[in-house]
């Protein structure tokens, strides 16, 4: 099934120059970049991306909050990514959410180590450097939140789509 899936280099990605390397980390497997844009979010658009019933409800005013200002503190690149299963393979790629426990060759696991303890006694939010949509719902909403329809251009293919591309005979 073809999905699209909204991700986000949030800003300590952003910060560390890993923009690059993080989208090609996505693109290498096939999935095709459809939409790409930076952005300073401001506290109603983080607040809608990270909802209280997401957030909130499961971990708290207070994890939610630290969510918030790290969300706006610097210029995140939200991208839409396309393809087979997107937002499973996204995820993949991604790592789990916490770093520590993300395994090498993923992009938290190569790129931020905090645990969740470690940011919680600190007061702050884990720096965990990619966001990706969990599931359909989500990405559809996420991506309704960061981009007009009018700024997402999947009408073309990748050179790996194409016909002449995957013919036996060339």
């Amino acid at each position: 099934m073809i999905q699209r899936t909204l991700v986000l280099v949030k800003p300590d990605g952003v910060r560390r120059g890993l923009v690059g390397e993080i989208l090609a980390r996505l693109e290498k497997p096939g999935l095709k970049l459809v939409a790409l844009k930076m952005k300073t979010a401001d506290r109603e658009l983080a607040g809608r991306h990270y909802t209280y019933e997401d957030i909130g409800a499961k971990w708290g005013d207070a994890v939610r909050n630290r969510l918030l200002d790290y969300l706006t503190v610097s210029p995140v690149v939200a991208a839409v990514f396309e393809g087979s299963s997107a937002i499973e393979v996204v995820r993949k790629i991604a790592g789990v959410t916490e770093p520590r426990l993300s395994a090498p060759g993923t992009i938290r696991g190569d790129y931020c180590h905090h645990s969740f303890q470690h940011c919680t006694a600190a007061g702050k939010a884990v720096q965990n450097i990619i966001h990706a949509s969990s599931n359909e719902e989500d990405a559809k909403r996420e991506i309704s939140l960061w981009f007009e329809e009018d700024e997402i251009a999947s009408n073309y293919e990748r050179s790996d789509q194409q016909e002449h591309f995957l013919s036996k005979e060339d």
